[in-house]
């Protein structure tokens, strides 16, 4: 077998393989989510988390049949003694080693880079999770990933909901905008992405700290994956400052759906039920733009009650868990030694 790097930016035709064999692995390993298009995919391996550096690794057997791949993000803000690996298997090459065979040069890889931790997660069932389990990964975080059927049984109670809201909610405005953040809400925004670091994490984990820059690169992959972006905001009106901030993504190429992205409140105005307002603020919104919506996708980590507190209301449904793995880069460059 031959592992060899690769960049998607020039070289579609591996990426596009590589995508292939990750969706043909679907029905095993994310049977409850709709397919990921080319575009969303090209526009992770491309552009990763806000332009952090990343590498792309191509397995392939003699024969040159594509057998694995994987993506190594190398952040260099946060998380600089940390490499976040994402590996894949061709449904018809496993239970060869080619897993293994993966993580370690994934860890030569990162101990060239200076990290001493690899990170990962799988949904808890699938072959990913129990390969994680037997090469010693030590099990960290779980994350539930909800689903909200919309159709006239949410439509029904989105008046009642922003109702109970608003009064809570004196003295906020909402602002909506579709696409890129307007120029005079770019550093506000990167307060409120800051303010998922409140969110539980992994004790390893340092979340990140944003800012225009940063915003820039991620809205820069929005662009790239040719999807449509919707925010809502609620300014308070006293002092002007975005006090909370949810987007949604719509995909084109996904019919039917659309991919919950953040949502957050700073912490000196909690406590006035924004998240809820907020939310059902974009579900009006989505309603009248993307009618075909019939469901919306989203991930709380278990430990986040006051988000599953608001998205039960609305009616979220758990449809999967996702287990996070953690396996020292030591331990991952000795598992050569021990097949």
């Amino acid at each position: 077998m031959r592992i060899e790097r690769f960049y998607p930016e020039t070289d579609e035709a591996r990426l596009r393989a590589c995508h292939e064999m990750v969706m043909a692995a679907r029905p095993e390993d994310d049977p409850n989510a709709p397919p990921m298009s080319f575009g969303m995919f090209r526009g992770w391996w491309i552009y990763g988390f806000a332009g952090e550096p990343q590498q792309m690794w191509i397995a392939t057997a003699d024969s040159g049949e594509l057998v694995g791949c994987y993506m190594l993000e190398l952040p260099d803000r946060e998380n600089r003694s940390t490499g976040f690996l994402h590996p894949f298997v061709a449904p018809t090459a496993r239970r060869r080693g080619i897993g293994t065979a993966l993580v370690v040069h994934a860890a030569e890889q990162a101990e060239l880079a200076n990290r001493a931790l690899l990170m990962s997660d799988a949904r808890v069932g699938a072959p990913g999770a129990a390969f994680a389990v037997a090469i010693g990964a030590k099990t960290g975080m779980q994350d539930a990933r909800r689903i909200l059927d919309v159709g006239p049984a949410l439509h029904s109670k989105l008046a009642g909901l922003r109702a109970a809201a608003e009064p809570h909610a004196a003295g906020y405005s909402l602002r909506t905008w579709t696409g890129l953040t307007p120029t005079d809400l770019v550093s506000q925004a990167c307060e409120l992405y800051t303010a998922l670091g409140d969110a539980p994490h992994e004790e390893a984990f340092e979340p990140a700290r944003w800012d225009p820059a940063r915003l820039g690169a991620a809205e820069q992959r929005v662009i790239a994956q040719g999807t449509r972006w919707y925010s809502v905001v609620a300014m308070h009106d006293a002092s002007g400052e975005m006090a909370a901030l949810t987007q949604v993504n719509v995909d084109p190429d996904v019919p039917g759906w659309a991919f919950q992205e953040i949502t957050a409140v700073t912490r000196q105005h909690r406590g006035h039920r924004l998240g809820m307002l907020v939310k059902v603020a974009m579900l009006e919104r989505l309603t009248e733009l993307e009618p075909q919506v019939r469901q919306i996708m989203t991930f709380n980590a278990v430990q986040n009650d006051h988000m599953i507190a608001v998205n039960d209301e609305l009616g979220h449904r758990v449809s999967d868990y996702y287990q996070g793995f953690e396996l020292d880069v030591p331990a991952a460059r000795k598992l050569r030694a021990s097949k």
